[in-house]
C-alpha cells in the first residue's frame, strides 16, 4: 500500500470498501490514479535527464501535498471518488508541468526559444535594473542560466497548462507516454488538470472566476452525483501547496489540527539569539500559510461550499506567543516592524504633494508618461514603427467642474490590473510575474518602461478626489470602468462600460476633475522657481507651451483637444531630433519674455546633436556661456521623454535615465566620449561665432573654451585661461610649458596676481556651477594632456608629479586658492 493510501481521505473516496455499489467505478479510478503515480516516477527521471537544472520531486512530493490535503480540509469533508482523482492528478500535474512544458529533448532547445530569451532578459534586468546587454546575452552566467530555465518552464507551464496532460511524452522505445492512462479520463479531465496545477499562481478573484461555475460530469460508469466541483479542488491544491511550499523552504515541522488552526512546532534545537532571522523567516512563512488559508475559507464560504476544517495557523499574529511552541533560547521576539493604521492617508501624502513638492503639473506628467509606456508596449508586441500610437490631452468643464483627460492607444488593461495592480502602491505592473504572463515576449523585446515604481498614478489624487478610468485591452473586445468619487477614502466602482463609454480600439483613457481651480492657474504660470533662476515675475503661458515643456523629447504624438472634436498636435513622435532648433530651444523655454526669444534666436545655430557610440541622436545641445545659460531655462535633461530636471551647463535638450521616484533628477545617457566629441564640434563652431548679444560684447570665449575641455574635448583656439593678464590657449600654454621645468596653475580670477607673470590662471568658476565642480576634480588629468605633450613625457609620469594644494597668493587676495604645481619628470629623477 502506498502511504498516500493510510489517509482518511483516500479511504473515504477512492478506497476499498465493503458493500460498496460503486466498487467498479471507483476501482477503476483508483487504478488509474495510482498508474499515473507510478508513470510520474519514470517521467521525473526524463526530466532530470533532459533538464538538470529541475530536480521534480515525484512521489515524495505527491505524498506530502495529499497528507496536507487531508490535513487541511478535515475527516468528513465531501470530496467524493472523482474529485479525489482530480485532485490526485493535478497534485502530481504541479510537480511535473515544467518539465512536460519544455522541449523534450531539453535545454539546448530551450535555450532556442523566445520563452528562454524573454526569461533571460527578465532575470538580468531584475538583478541590475537595467537592460542586458548584447554580451549578456549571448553569454549569460551560469546563475543566470539557471535562472532563466527555470523561468522559462514555468511561463511555458502556465501558457499551455490545458495541453499538459493531453501531450505525450516519448518512452524509451518511442512509444508515446500520457500521464493518465485512460483516454477517456484524459478526454474528460485533461485541460482542467493544467489549470489546477498551476491555478496557485493566480489571485483569488480569478481563482473564483474561472472555476466558480466549472462542475464536469461523473466520469463513465461512475454515479451521476460524482460530480467535479472545481473550485473545490483548487481551493484545497492552493492550500496544501501553500503549506508545503513554506514549510519545505523554512523548514518548518509537519502540522497538527488543533480545532481550526495549524500548530507548528520547533522542528530542533531552539533558536538562539544568533538564529533570530531565521524565527523571524518562520514567523512570516507562517502568516503566509494563515493568510492563504483565511482567504481559502473566505473564497469557500462566499460561495456557498462546505468550508475546510483548518482556517488558519495558531499564534501567527502574535510572535511572542508563538515562541511558547517555536522555542526560542536566551531573546524573546517582540514583533516591532512598522504598521500603519491610514493607508489611505499616507499613499495620499507620499503619493501626492508630499513627494512632488507640491508642483500641480506632476500629475500631468505622471498620466502623459504611462500612456507613453502603454504606447511603446504594444509597438513592441506587434512590431508597430517608432512613430506609431499616440496620446491625445483633453481639457473641459462639466456639470462637475474642470477635467482633465488624457487618452492613449496603447496596450490597455485588463480588468485584473485594474483591480489589482493600478492600485498597487508601490509595485509597478512592468515588474510582475503578471505582465509576463499577460504579454509574453514584451520583456525580451527591448521595451523598457520609463515608471518603474508604481506609485506615479497616485499623484493625480492632487488635482481631485474623483478621477474615471476607461480602459480596454487592445486584444480584447470588452471595455471596463474603474471610479473613484471620493479619491483613496472609499472603494472604487469597477463595472463593465456603458455604450456610450465603450472605445473603439485597446487603449485608456483616464479623466481627473480638480477641486480646486487655483491648480490650473498655478500650472499655466512660468515660475521662477521652475523656468528662469533669475526671474522675480511670474508669466502665464498657454497649455499647448505646457505640454512642450513637460514632454519635450516625446517619443509618442502629443495632441491636445481644448475644442471637442478638434485636436492640435503639439508634438510628433521623435520630432524633437530634427526640428527647427529655434522652435525646440522655444518648446523648452520661456518665450513670454523678448530677451528669452532673442537668446533663443542667438543660440539657435549652435545647436548640434549628440550621437552615441551607434550614432544614434540622444540630444541636442549647444555650450553657451554662464551668464547665457542663467538668463532662462534654456536647457532640459528628459528620462523617458519627459523632463526630470534643468542644467546651468548647455543649452537644449539632453535624453537622459533616472532612479529616483519623483523623476525630477536624471543622469544624461551620453558618456563622456559622446560629450567630447560634441564638445570639440562645438569649440569649432564658436571660435567662428560672433560673440556679440543685445548690445553686450560678450568676452565670454573662457568661459565658452573651459566649458569644451571640462567635457574633454579641444578647445582650439579658445581661451582656457591666463597668464599675465592675457588669455590663454592650450598651444600657447603648451608653448609656455615647454620651455620650463615647472608650471604653476591656479584657480580664480585673474587680476589679484597678474604681477605673477609665471602663474597661469585657470578660472574654473567661470565654467558654470557643475562644469566647474568637474574642473576641479579633473583639471590636471586634463590639462597633464597637453603639459605630457609639450616635455614629451607619458601622462601618468605628469600626473605623478603634481602638488595640490590651498595657497594665499597676496595679502589682500582675501582667499586661498586651489593650486596645482606640476614639475617636469626628469628634474624628480635628478633628485
Amino acid at each position: 500500500m502506498f502511504d498516500y493510501e493510510r489517509t482518511e481521505l483516500w479511504k473515504r473516496t477512492l478506497g476499498e470498501r465493503a458493500g460498496d455499489a460503486s466498487q467498479a467505478a471507483r476501482a477503476h479510478l483508483r487504478e488509474q490514479l495510482r498508474r499515473a503515480w507510478q508513470r510520474a516516477q519514470q517521467l521525473a527521471e526524463q526530466i532530470r535527464t533532459a533538464y538538470p537544472t529541475l530536480n521534480p520531486q515525484g512521489s515524495s512530493r505527491f505524498v506530502a501535498l495529499w497528507e496536507r490535503v487531508d490535513l487541511i480540509v478535515g475527516h468528513d469533508y465531501p470530496f467524493n471518488a472523482a474529485e479525489a482523482f482530480v485532485l490526485g492528478s493535478a497534485l502530481i500535474l504541479s510537480d511535473l508541468g515544467p518539465g512536460f512544458a519544455g522541449p523534450q529533448s531539453g535545454e539546448a532547445e530551450l535555450h532556442t526559444t523566445p520563452e528562454w530569451r524573454e526569461a533571460l532578459t527578465t532575470c538580468i534586468r531584475r538583478e541590475t535594473d537595467r537592460s542586458p546587454t548584447p554580451a549578456e546575452m549571448a553569454r549569460p552566467s551560469a546563475e543566470y542560466m539557471q535562472a532563466a530555465t527555470e523561468e522559462a518552464l514555468r511561463v511555458l507551464a502556465l501558457a499551455h497548462a490545458k495541453k499538459l496532460a493531453l501531450t505525450p511524452r516519448k518512452g524509451p522505445g518511442g512509444e508515446e507516454l500520457y500521464l493518465l492512462d485512460d483516454a477517456a479520463l484524459r478526454g474528460q479531465f485533461g485541460e482542467i488538470l493544467g489549470e489546477l496545477a498551476y491555478s496557485h499562481s493566480w489571485d483569488m478573484a480569478e481563482v473564483n472566476r474561472v472555476f466558480a461555475a466549472r462542475k464536469l460530469e461523473a466520469p463513465a460508469p461512475s454515479p451521476s452525483d460524482w460530480t467535479v466541483d472545481a473550485l473545490k479542488v483548487a481551493a484545497a491544491l492552493r492550500a496544501a501547496d501553500t503549506l508545503l511550499v513554506e514549510e519545505r523552504r523554512r523548514k518548518l515541522s509537519r502540522p497538527t489540527l488543533v480545532h481550526d488552526r495549524l500548530l507548528y512546532t520547533g522542528s530542533g534545537e531552539p533558536f538562539n539569539r544568533s538564529e533570530a532571522e531565521m524565527f523571524w523567516a518562520c514567523f512570516e512563512a507562517l502568516r503566509k500559510i494563515d493568510r492563504d488559508l483565511h482567504d481559502v475559507d473566505l473564497l469557500l464560504s462566499a460561495s456557498g461550499r462546505s468550508r475546510f476544517l483548518a482556517r488558519g495557523v495558531v499564534d501567527a499574529d502574535d510572535a511572542t506567543r508563538l515562541a511558547s511552541h517555536v522555542k526560542t533560547q536566551g531573546w524573546m521576539p517582540v514583533d516591532a516592524r512598522v504598521h500603519i493604521s491610514e493607508v489611505p492617508s499616507l499613499i495620499a501624502q507620499i503619493g501626492g504633494a508630499q513627494l512632488y513638492r507640491k508642483d500641480p503639473s506632476v500629475p500631468l506628467r505622471e498620466l502623459i508618461q504611462n500612456a507613453a509606456d502603454a504606447v511603446r508596449a504594444r509597438r513592441a508586441l506587434e512590431g508597430l514603427k517608432d512613430d506609431w500610437g499616440s496620446i491625445t490631452v483633453k481639457v473641459g468643464r462639466d456639470a462637475n467642474g474642470r477635467w482633465i483627460e488624457v487618452v492613449d492607444t496603447g496596450l490597455g488593461m485588463t480588468e485584473r490590473v485594474l483591480m489589482r495592480h493600478l492600485m498597487d502602491f508601490g509595485t509597478s505592473y512592468w515588474t510582475t510575474e503578471d505582465m509576463s504572463r499577460d504579454y509574453p515576449g514584451l520583456a525580451a523585446s527591448g521595451f523598457v518602461p520609463a515608471g518603474r515604481f508604481g506609485i506615479g498614478f497616485f499623484s493625480v489624487f492632487m488635482w481631485g478626489e474623483r478621477l474615471r478610468v476607461v480602459s480596454r485591452p487592445f486584444q480584447q473586445e470588452v471595455t471596463h470602468v474603474l471610479e473613484f468619487d471620493n479619491g483613496l477614502g472609499a472603494h472604487p466602482i469597477l463595472h463593465p462600460a456603458e455604450p456610450e463609454e465603450q472605445l473603439p480600439e485597446g487603449g485608456t483613457r483616464v479623466r481627473v476633475w480638480l477641486s480646486r481651480e487655483r491648480d490650473w492657474e498655478q500650472m499655466l504660470l512660468d515660475r521662477s522657481d521652475q523656468w528662469d533662476h533669475w526671474s522675480e515675475s511670474e508669466e502665464r503661458i498657454s497649455f499647448s507651451e505646457l505640454l512642450g515643456r513637460i514632454a519635450p523629447t516625446l517619443d509618442v504624438t502629443l495632441k491636445l483637444e481644448e475644442r471637442p472634436g478638434q485636436p492640435v498636435t503639439v508634438i510628433e513622435a521623435n520630432d524633437w531630433k530634427t526640428l527647427d532648433a529655434t522652435k525646440l530651444l522655444r518648446r523648452i523655454g520661456n518665450t513670454a519674455r523678448g530677451v528669452n526669444t532673442a537668446l533663443m534666436e542667438f543660440l539657435a545655430p549652435m545647436v548640434r546633436p549628440v550621437l552615441d557610440a551607434s550614432g544614434q541622436c540622444i540630444g541636442r545641445i549647444c555650450i553657451a556661456s554662464g551668464a547665457m545659460q542663467r538668463w532662462a531655462g534654456l536647457s532640459v535633461i528628459t528620462a523617458g521623454g519627459l523632463r526630470a530636471r534643468y542644467s546651468r551647463e548647455f543649452t537644449g535638450a539632453l535624453q537622459g535615465s533616472t532612479d529616483v521616484a519623483t523623476r525630477d533628477d536624471a543622469e544624461p545617457l551620453a558618456v563622456r566620449e559622446d560629450i567630447a566629441r560634441w564638445a570639440t564640434e562645438q569649440a569649432r563652431l564658436w571660435e567662428r561665432y560672433q560673440l556679440n548679444f543685445e548690445g553686450y560684447e560678450l568676452h565670454k570665449r573662457l568661459d565658452i573654451g573651459l566649458a569644451v575641455l571640462s567635457c574633454g574635448g579641444e578647445p582650439g583656439g579658445l581661451p582656457i585661461g591666463y597668464r599675465a593678464g592675457t588669455p590663454l590657449t592650450l598651444a600657447m600654454l603648451q608653448e609656455f610649458v615647454g620651455e620650463r621645468d615647472e608650471v604653476t596653475l591656479v584657480d580664480g580670477s585673474e587680476r589679484p596676481v597678474r604681477k605673477f607673470p609665471d602663474l597661469i590662471v585657470i578660472p574654473c568658476h567661470e565654467a558654470g556651477h557643475t562644469a566647474a565642480g568637474r574642473l576641479l576634480v579633473h583639471l590636471p588629468a586634463l590639462l597633464g594632456v597637453y603639459i605630457s605633450r609639450a616635455w614629451g613625457v607619458t601622462l601618468h609620469d605628469v600626473m605623478a608629479s603634481v602638488q595640490v594644494s590651498e595657497k594665499e597668493w597676496t595679502p589682500t587676495d582675501g582667499r586661498k586658492r586651489r593650486t596645482w604645481i606640476f614639475q617636469r619628470p626628469s628634474m624628480l629623477r635628478l633628485h
